[in-house]
């Protein structure tokens, strides 16, 4: 049986996308549910430290494919949820597109808080530079890409230097519906996750903006109310003051689960997240 929309829809009991990716439980069913693009998980659980969640999974478009510029994508989840088990749709739309596709899980509040989660996304990326080649991939032509908490990773990946040092390795950064600059902290997951460091600003990655030569995609929505437009509005215009090529993608209509979802096969069509993306890789990576 060919999943339809509807089919799906029906099958996890849902109206609309916009609970889709709410809670681990029903991205689990949707990530088992999904038709997924043509491409390949090519490893599994590869370990880049000693810890049970320091380990990720490497997709690639099917074929023999050579000299793959490469993509490390973090997911989102609040810092405390996630798992790249529930994410292997994402994986498959993006290795479609022709990279090579790493997506690391990383420890989460309450086990650990702000900066942990970032130094475990620092090490998969050091760890994926190290072997992609091993896979056909070419990382002078790397970038990070994260939806969420993930965008977040993604940003702080590119912009701060304790973690990926000076001058960056990353060509890319492409934020979907990132927190950039939400301090003060009010919601309970950033309280919980960032709540203890003594100086808040520097959890906050437009503290870090400045003229870099990683380029900048940042796609939001303008009816997200979970992470407000204002968090990829302030880091544009900063980024830009500095001098930093960004490139700012606003839409209308789509809640902040949904910038995600449209990535996927069933919801594609409500929005052009990923074509806009792919256009925008495609001429930067």
């Amino acid at each position: 049986m060919i999943l339809t929309k509807r089919t799906l829809l029906s099958a996890l009991g849902l109206g609309g996308i916009g609970t889709l990716l709410a809670g681990c439980n029903t991205l689990s069913l949707f990530n088992t549910l999904t038709p997924k693009d043509e491409a390949v998980r090519v490893a599994r659980d590869v370990s880049y430290g000693d810890l049970p969640r320091q380990t990720y999974d490497l997709y690639a478009p099917k074929g023999m494919a050579r000299n793959l510029p490469v993509l490390v994508f973090f997911y989102g989840g609040g810092w405390n949820t996630g798992a790249k088990s529930d994410y292997a749709w994402m994986g498959h739309a993006l290795a479609a597109l022709g990279y090579l596709v790493a997506i690391p899980d990383y420890r989460l509040v309450p086990d650990v808080v702000y900066p942990v989660f970032l130094e475990d996304n620092a090490l998969a990326v050091k760890h994926v530079m190290a072997h992609a080649s091993e896979h056909g991939g070419d990382i002078s032509r790397l970038g990070v890409i994260g939806h969420s908490a993930g965008g977040y990773a993604a940003a702080m990946m590119a912009l701060d230097p304790r973690y990926l040092g000076e001058p960056s390795p990353l060509k890319v950064c492409v934020g979907i519906a990132g927190p950039y600059d939400f301090y003060p902290f009010d919601v309970q997951a950033s309280k919980d996750a960032f709540g203890k460091w003594p100086k808040a600003e520097e959890t906050q990655p437009i503290h870090y903006a400045r003229k870099v030569d990683t380029k900048f995609l940042l796609q939001q929505s303008r009816s997200d109310t979970v992470v407000g437009v204002h968090n990829a509005v302030n880091l544009d215009k900063r980024l830009k003051a500095a001098g930093t090529d960004v490139t700012l993608q606003l839409y209308d209509g789509l809640t902040h689960q949904d910038t995600a979802a449209v990535y996927s096969v069933p919801f594609r069509k409500k929005a052009t997240l990923r074509p806009d993306a792919a256009a925008w890789l495609k001429a930067n990576l």
